[in-house]
């Protein structure tokens, strides 16, 4: 535990609103500059743009990223030095470049990245496939990250930083012991009130409700599975609101139909669909028809191959990180006609975003830790972990297994593992580390992160 988070942890809740929201002004430095307001511009002109224009511009990103890529990754020089890159002229060409799988960017990062860990910004995954990675941005990608999502918001109504919005991450804001019944923290940098998903029992719910009828946020974001849980618990004790937002936008979890429809329900507005990931893929966005785009601006999604849904993802924000090729393990349907929307925004459309999971676990107190919050389990793990799987057969225990790479993986991050561990569960659900050789598939051929057996 570092020095400002042992100080956040022992100040009274009103002092760790004001460290929130000074952490959310040193975002916005990092996220709101320039780059970023020349981007939304940008954006806002490329939405006009028919899907030729689109096209060709995503040739010309590809071309120039690809060279980028080639001269300044020691690791893509490598693996590109028998290519002839310029006969690289369309997005079908692509597939003359080698796959990049996720162990290959674990192993080499050092030689993939292009800039000094002090000129980044690190990204940390857990990754639903329980493999750690640590990759880093440049400022400027961050930025244009930042302006996408912030562009999609704004297709909807929502202004960020303007207006109020409710958020459910896997921050720690709740210090362990902590005996008020005050699980949320305001940052007011972005007008956020960030929400704890992992004390979302049925006891805590209530203190939840009569926070958000009091902040009354203009939008909600974040996981999908606790914006649920706490649609479902106002809608199962017939609870009235007394606001309604302009808009959802659920993350990193899949979004079923049942779920949106209840959500929307409750709430009294549309829920849009968000497809990105810690790594830096390109974007897919709902529009106003809940229609799926890819944000062409952002990157190219590729099948893998012509029988299957598997993607292969190359992002023009990942220039401190190059992505091309790579292999992010998540699935997507396309559909056969490409731009026809009647929203009127032409662009490559996804029928369906497969890859991600509803998968979660039970703390001791019934409260439901979710596969994002799984994964984060081991997102401060520096690129040693091969994989993980997190099983419980009965509430209040957990086994995790670890198969890591022996050169890197240090005795002390077992330690972070569980300090990890009970930030997101609590001290009462027991923990068990179990070191294997090899983490077995399923009969299917698959690997699965979480298993709930209960």
């Amino acid at each position: 535990m570092n020095l400002l988070e042992n100080i956040y942890r022992n100040s009274p809740i009103s002092f760790q609103n004001i460290m929130a929201t000074i952490a959310g002004y040193k975002k916005n430095y990092s996220r709101y500059g320039r780059v970023y307001r020349e981007y939304r511009k940008f954006l806002k002109e490329f939405d006009t743009w028919n899907f030729k224009q689109k096209v060709d511009y995503q040739r010309q990103e590809l071309n120039k990223f690809i060279k980028f890529a080639a001269k300044n990754s020691r690791f893509y020089k490598k693996i590109y030095e028998d290519i002839e890159l310029d006969s690289i002229k369309t997005i079908k060409d692509l597939k003359k470049l080698p796959i990049v799988e996720k162990e290959d960017v674990r192993k080499n990062i050092k030689d993939i990245i292009t800039i000094p860990k002090h000129k980044g910004v690190e990204g940390h995954t857990g990754g639903t496939t329980g493999k750690s990675l640590v990759v880093l941005f440049t400022k400027s990608d961050m930025m244009k990250r930042s302006a996408l999502l912030d562009h999609f918001k704004d297709r909807h109504g929502f202004k960020h930083r303007d207006m109020r919005r409710a958020t459910f991450n896997g921050k720690h804001i709740v210090p362990r012991g902590q005996q008020e019944k005050i699980f949320w923290r305001y940052n007011a940098a972005c007008k956020q009130m960030i929400y704890s998903s992992f004390h979302l029992s049925e006891n805590n719910m209530k203190y939840y409700v009569d926070s958000f009828k009091k902040f009354k946020p203009h939008a909600i974001d974040g996981f999908f599975m606790s914006i649920y849980d706490l649609a479902s618990f106002i809608d199962r004790n017939n609870i009235k609101l007394n606001f309604s937002p302009i808009a959802i936008f659920p993350t990193s979890e899949k979004v079923t139909e049942s779920g949106r429809n209840l959500i929307e329900k409750v709430f009294g507005c549309k829920v849009f669909d968000q497809y990105a990931s810690s790594e830096g893929a390109p974007f897919v966005t709902e529009c106003e028809f809940q229609n799926l785009h890819m944000e062409m601006s952002s990157g190219i999604i590729e099948h893998m191959d012509e029988e299957g849904d598997e993607i292969l993802i190359t992002s023009f924000t990942t220039h401190g990180t190059p992505l091309i090729r790579y292999r992010i393990q998540d699935a997507m349907k396309f559909r056969k006609k490409e731009y026809s929307c009647n929203c009127g925004m032409e662009s490559k459309m996804i029928s369906a975003i497969k890859g991600r999971k509803l998968d979660f676990l039970y703390t001791n107190e019934g409260a439901k830790i979710n596969a994002g919050n799984i994964a984060n389990l081991f997102k401060n793990i520096p690129n040693a972990l091969v994989r993980a799987q997190v099983i419980q057969e009965e509430v209040g225990k957990v086994i995790i297994k670890l198969e890591v790479d022996q050169t890197r993986y240090k005795k002390e991050f077992d330690d972070l593992i569980i300090e990890e561990f009970k930030d997101k569960f609590g001290n009462t659900t027991e923990v068990y580390l179990n070191h294997v050789d090899r983490i077995e598939r399923e009969s299917s051929g698959k690997f699965q992160m979480v298993k709930n057996k209960v």
